[in-house]
């Protein structure tokens, strides 16, 4: 492997790992914003694809994956990728399996790589209390 396809994979490997403390959960059917939460995403919805708030996209607009990754909806989702990094990763990966954290401090997540036609799991302990 020569140095361009090894820092390639490297920064591949760190993108996952990056990916893998998302908040994916907050997809999920039993999570559900409070009105503060409602609105504050609405109107970050509205800003960064530049709608009016009272657009019936904006009234119906529901958080994706890449929504959770994406740095300008950070005060929500504390995610840190650049919006056409977020975008790009969702191109090549779907998420398959995402474990919350459990009691026990343990969360993972299971990607597919469309480039590559593998799975990819992460594993990640979150907190650590002894």
């Amino acid at each position: 492997m020569n140095n361009k396809e090894q820092i390639k994979k490297l920064r591949d490997n760190a993108e996952l790992a990056w990916a893998s403390y998302g908040y994916f959960d907050f997809i999920d059917k039993q999570y559900s914003f409070d009105e503060k939460d409602k609105d504050k995403f609405k109107t970050l919805y509205a800003k960064i694809n530049d709608l009016k708030k009272s657009d019936e996209k904006v009234q119906n607009a529901k958080a994706t994956y890449t929504d959770i990754l994406n740095m300008e909806y950070n005060s929500l989702f504390d995610g840190e990728f650049s919006p056409l990094q977020a975008k790009q990763f969702f191109e090549r990966y779907d998420l398959l399996i995402h474990q919350p954290n459990t009691e026990s401090s343990f969360s993972a997540a299971l990607f597919y790589d469309t480039h590559k036609d593998g799975f990819v799991v992460w594993f990640r302990e979150t907190e650590c209390g002894f």
